[in-house]
């Protein structure tokens, strides 16, 4: 009985990853990578285009965000298998992932062990997700201090900052706050001082667990 070959595209900015995720998936009989993207309007262009079965998507990329890519490639093609493989270890990313239609959420320090699981998982129509996932997520400063940190920011900072708990990108918090996509970064730059946290994925933590603080100010 002749296997039903899958069709994959991988779409992440670094050449080093998509190579090494292609030279994994290689044995895998039922499988063909037949494309690979870097940016995520690339990687939306070619799934409209080429129409994989199975798309392997980063979160970070250049352009359009992974979490777009999968809200709009889902909402045309809602059989699309979506695999998220990512660097951020943070449940609120795979909250939102999921919510969107992810079928598996693969942390990439772990993604050379875990991918060739993941996708026989997802092929069953199972979800995969990480079993690493939250064990290295960096500690955030204690409840505590949270008043006297939150106090520290101005009120549009504290508006950036529930936009950000709300997965708003950059430029969509411009656009509901009337501010240039530069002015929202340097925003989201000047927050994370303040709060003496580091990182995109510290960030989205601090705001999504202090959310309803923030709605108070």
């Amino acid at each position: 009985m002749a296997i039903e070959q899958k069709t994959l595209l991988i779409a992440d900015d670094h050449p080093i990853f998509r190579e090494g995720i292609e030279r994994l998936l290689s044995p895998i009989k039922w499988l063909k990578v037949i494309a690979s993207a870097e940016s995520g309007d690339a990687a939306l262009a070619q799934i409209k285009y080429l129409k994989p079965d199975i798309v392997v998507l980063d979160l970070a990329m250049p352009g359009m965000d992974g979490l777009t890519v999968l809200q709009q490639a889902k909402a045309e093609f809602p059989e699309l298998v979506v695999v998220i493989v990512t660097s951020y270890d943070d449940r609120a990313y795979l909250d939102r992932a999921l919510e969107l239609g992810a079928n598996a959420y693969v942390l990439k320090d772990g993604a050379s062990g875990n991918i060739v699981k993941c996708l026989e998982t997802v092929r069953q129509g199972d979800i995969y997700i990480s079993p690493t996932l939250g064990s290295h997520t960096p500690e955030l400063p204690s409840l505590g201090r949270d008043i006297d940190l939150l106090s520290r920011l101005t009120e549009i900072e504290k508006k950036v900052l529930y936009a950000v708990a709300t997965f708003k990108t950059s430029k969509e918090i411009g656009r509901e706050l009337g501010l240039s996509y530069r002015t929202i970064q340097n925003h989201r730059t000047h927050i994370s001082k303040k709060l003496e946290i580091n990182g995109t994925h510290q960030l989205m933590s601090f705001a999504r667990e202090h959310q309803d603080a923030l709605l108070r100010y």
